[in-house]
């Protein structure tokens, strides 16, 4: 069989990594070989990409949202698209919905930029924490993804919108990522077992 290619997406503390990490274990539970894997990836472009998200780099946004593509790109040829031909669920934390949200909400071009990720492989299934700005803000974690550059309620509260947005276009399924780790699991655990035929 060959494998499948999913994506959780979401605004900063949404959960991704965790629920991420939840998923691979309900699908390995089932029998399924997976892959778990995110972006910007631990290679050599997805640190330069941390490097600038965390200002221990200084790049224009353009330049950023660029970087994050040729790592999406290096990501997709050496580690999604070989763990698909072995028949391997490829589970991915943030995808190029990322690029889109936060590189609106960074006032580059949206055309632009989609015309420079609509020809990466869409995933079988994608989905979309949502979670509101204000509880984005509250929760606490140790680390994040881009909150330095996003590290307020307004920014935040744009890339909310740009990836609601965003959903509607490619079709993301929305989950409602308010409530405890297990509740949000069972949600998403609902669709991706809709998604796979698999009987309860």
């Amino acid at each position: 069989m060959k494998g499948k290619f999913i994506v959780i997406e979401g605004i900063d503390n949404a959960g991704k990594g965790t629920q991420s990490a939840l998923l691979a274990e309900h699908l390995r539970s089932k029998g399924f070989k997976v892959l778990l894997t995110k972006e910007p990836t631990n290679g050599i472009l997805g640190g330069i990409s941390k490097a600038a998200l965390n200002k221990e780099l200084t790049l224009s946004n353009k330049a950023l949202q660029l970087l994050f593509c040729a790592d999406r790109a290096h990501h997709l040829d050496t580690e999604i698209e070989p763990a698909m031909q072995d028949g391997f669920i490829v589970l991915c934390d943030r995808y190029f919905f990322s690029t889109l949200a936060y590189g609106f909400a960074s006032n580059i071009n949206y055309k632009w930029l989609r015309s420079v990720n609509i020809s990466f492989r869409k995933p079988d299934l994608g989905i979309y924490l949502d979670l509101d700005p204000k509880t984005s803000l509250s929760r606490s974690v140790k680390q994040v993804d881009g909150l330095q550059l996003f590290g307020n309620i307004e920014k935040i509260s744009k890339v909310r919108q740009a990836y609601l947005s965003i959903a509607k276009e490619f079709h993301l399924k929305k989950v409602d990522a308010k409530g405890t780790v297990e509740e949000v699991s069972q949600r998403i655990n609902k669709i991706v077992d809709k998604f796979f035929n698999i009987k309860v």
